[in-house]
This record gives C-alpha cells, sequence and structure tokens, in this order.
C-alpha cells in the first residue's frame, strides 16, 4: 500500500455574506494597519468597498493598494512590498481574482524575508511568514484563496513563476462574484475544470485530492451554465465558489499537469486570460492521458462527469468522448476556439519549449518529449 500525504490548506470561512466577518477576523489574526490589496476596477466598481468598510467597522486603519493587474506582474508585486514598508502595514487582505491574490502573496514573501523583489525568491518555500494574509476571491476560478502557490508574471523574461506564501485565512464570499461578467464566469470556471481533471490524471495519484476533484468537476458541469447565463443567480454562485475552493483543494494535493503548462506559457506569451488557456488546453488533456497516463485516472474523471463506459470501452475512444463533453461545454459557454481569438497554430507551438520550465509540468505523465509536447499543442489547436 503506498503512502500519501495531505497538505494542510489555509482555514477558510465559506458562505453567502461571509465577507462581512473580514475585519472582525482581521482584528483577530493581530492586524491594525491593514493594507487591502485589489484592482482598480473594483474600487470603481464598488465590489472591494464592503470589504474596506467591514474593516474600518473594526476600528482597522485601511490603506488601499489598487494597481494589481492579470498575471500579477513582479514589479507590482515589488511595489505593493514597497507600500507595506511606506505605510507600515502589519496585515494584508487580499480582494480580488487569482492574480490579485498571488501579487499578496508575493507582497507577504517579499516582507517576511526582509528583501525588496520577487525574483529573489521564485521556487522557494517561505522560510518566515510574518506578514498575515486574509484572501477574499472575487472569481470563481483558480482557488488561489486556500492555495499557498503564487503565480508570478516576470517583467524582464516574461516567463511565469511559481514562489510560494501560504494565507493565513481564506475568505469565500459568494455575493463577491454577482457582478462578474459572463465571458469572465465561463472562463474562470473552466479553470475550475481544469484543476478537477488535472488533478486527477497527473502522476501524483492521492485519494484525498480525488475527492475534492471528483465533486469539482459534478458541481461545474451542473452549475456553471446556470452561473454564465443568470449571474445574479445565488445558488449557482455559491455551487462555483464551492467548486472553485474544492479545485484549490485539489490541485494543493494532486498539483496540475500539461493542460495547465499550455495555459501557462502560451498565456505568458500573448498575455491570455489564465482560464481562457485552460479551457483550450483541457480536452487535449483527456488523450494525453489515455497514451501516457493511467486508465483508472479517465474513469475517475468519467464517473464525475456522468459519461458512462464499461471494461470494453477502449482507453482512447473513452477519452475522446471526455474531450468532447468539454468542447461541448465550451461550446454552450460561447468560449471563442483558438482559431475564432485570432491564433495559429505556429503561435501554439512556438510555446512548446517553455514547457519543461513550467512548474505543472513535471506532473504531466510519462516522460514526454518535445515531439509528444508538439502533438500535444496540436491536437489542442484541432480539438476545438
Amino acid at each position: 500500500m503506498s503512502v500519501y500525504m495531505w497538505n494542510t490548506f489555509c482555514p477558510t470561512l465559506f458562505g453567502t455574506g461571509a465577507s462581512g466577518e473580514t475585519g472582525e477576523r482581521a482584528k483577530a489574526l493581530g492586524m491594525h494597519r491593514v493594507m487591502v490589496c485589489t484592482e482598480q476596477a473594483l474600487c470603481e466598481f464598488g465590489v472591494v468597498t464592503p470589504v474596506i468598510d467591514a474593516l474600518k467597522e473594526a476600528g482597522l486603519e485601511v490603506f488601499v493598494f489598487d494597481r494589481c493587474r492579470a498575471d500579477a506582474p513582479s514589479d507590482i508585486c515589488d511595489a505593493g512590498a514597497a507600500y507595506v514598508r511606506e505605510h507600515a502595514i502589519d496585515g494584508v487582505v487580499a480582494v480580488g481574482g487569482g492574480s490579485t491574490l498571488d501579487t499578496a502573496k508575493a507582497v507577504g514573501i517579499i516582507i517576511s524575508q526582509n528583501g525588496t523583489t520577487i525574483r529573489d525568491y521564485y521556487g522557494i518555500g517561505e522560510a518566515e511568514h510574518t506578514l498575515k494574509l486574509i484572501t477574499l476571491s472575487t472569481t470563481s476560478g483558480t482557488g488561489s484563496e486556500l492555495s499557498q502557490w503564487a503565480v508570478i508574471g516576470d517583467v524582464e523574461t516574461g516567463a511565469k513563476e511559481m514562489p510560494v506564501y501560504k494565507p493565513d485565512l481564506a475568505i469565500v464570499d459568494p455575493v463577491l462574484t454577482y457582478s462578474v461578467p459572463a465571458g469572465v464566469t465561463a472562463a474562470t470556471g473552466m479553470d475550475v475544470l481544469a484543476h478537477c481533471v488535472e488533478a486527477i490524471t497527473n502522476r501524483n495519484y492521492n485519494p484525498y485530492g480525488y475527492i475534492f476533484g471528483k465533486e469539482g468537476i459534478r458541481l461545474t458541469l451542473q452549475w456553471l451554465p446556470v452561473a454564465v447565463k443568470e449571474p445574479k443567480n445565488a445558488q449557482a454562485r455559491e455551487a462555483m465558489s464551492l467548486a472553485a475552493n474544492l479545485g484549490g483543494m485539489a490541485i494543493s494535493a494532486c498539483g496540475c499537469q500539461i493542460g495547465h503548462s499550455f495555459s501557462q506559457t502560451f498565456g505568458a506569451r500573448h498575455h491570455v486570460p489564465h482560464g481562457l488557456g485552460c479551457a483550450w488546453g483541457l480536452p487535449g488533456v483527456m488523450v494525453y492521458t489515455a497514451k501516457y497516463g493511467e486508465r483508472r485516472n479517465l474513469e475517475e474523471v468519467a464517473e464525475a462527469m456522468g459519461v458512462a463506459c464499461t471494461a470494453e470501452t477502449g482507453t482512447m475512444e473513452l477519452a475522446e468522448t471526455l474531450a468532447q463533453r468539454v468542447v461541448g461545454l465550451m461550446k454552450e459557454l460561447q468560449i471563442k476556439s483558438l482559431r475564432e481569438s485570432g491564433f495559429s497554430l505556429e503561435d501554439c507551438l512556438a510555446s512548446a519549449e517553455q514547457f519543461a520550465h513550467d512548474g505543472a509540468f513535471g506532473n504531466a505523465p510519462g516522460t514526454p518529449s518535445m515531439e509528444e509536447i508538439r502533438e500535444y499543442i496540436s491536437y489542442t489547436y484541432a480539438a476545438y
């Protein structure tokens, strides 16, 4: 019998209206002067306002750093750390999508290590954790609110890097996702599905992660189309918030695989939203797993998706059926294909050389050569 280790996840406060407790929770963690790490658009549209109000009502001093951007650029991370020092901040509350939460994690790393730039801490675990961090996600996608990983876009190399800093508390309030547009809801929801499928199909079998992954798949297929079509549907938003959180736990236990390698390398080159890249890369994950991974993993995915199969069903036949299930979902959600988005096969293949540098790539089944990577990318381009 194999021996497994469960990751210890970030404590999570979950439920509609949970963000109203942010102030008291921050105070309980010992915060006094709080930096709200967020995005300018969330300030303009008032999404972050209730969180700021909750902090002030708890008697905390609030300083707003609203410079976060997509891909968590390394220079913005460095600026955030400088802002913490300038204002003698003793705690951070991050409110936003995955890139904003990752920026806040990077700030925590820099401050805790007495550094000046996140570029010194790529791929390094947190030796010190002195800056408390609360995370609140405004999308149902990355699961970054509980993950120890931060995905940072290096402004000098263009590569995606992954330092480590674990939040002290995640607050998941579906209300914060109500204003997310349909297209963003669809793309971030596909990221949830990718997390769950890739956690189940990579080389790091872990029964704990499988529990989260399978339930995340089931919830996403049932509720993502509803959340896209009915953005104020409270049941759908709560189900997707839960699915995203489960996806975060699944990848914390098992990791991702080659689909995320495509999203992160191609996305870094063309500044494509992470969830959209994950959507495009997911059908090929099924076929890649059929070739180099374990059939039982695909059977687990099929069970979660409600796709019937028997012992007589060929492994590649099963993989193609699952791939088409994902393609059908993307069509239902009106997600544009790579071609429709203006990309050529050559554009996609150009990212192949960077796969080996991506943090998720080592989890992919088998030992893929450059030829096999290019084969996967070619299938990805043709599949949808």
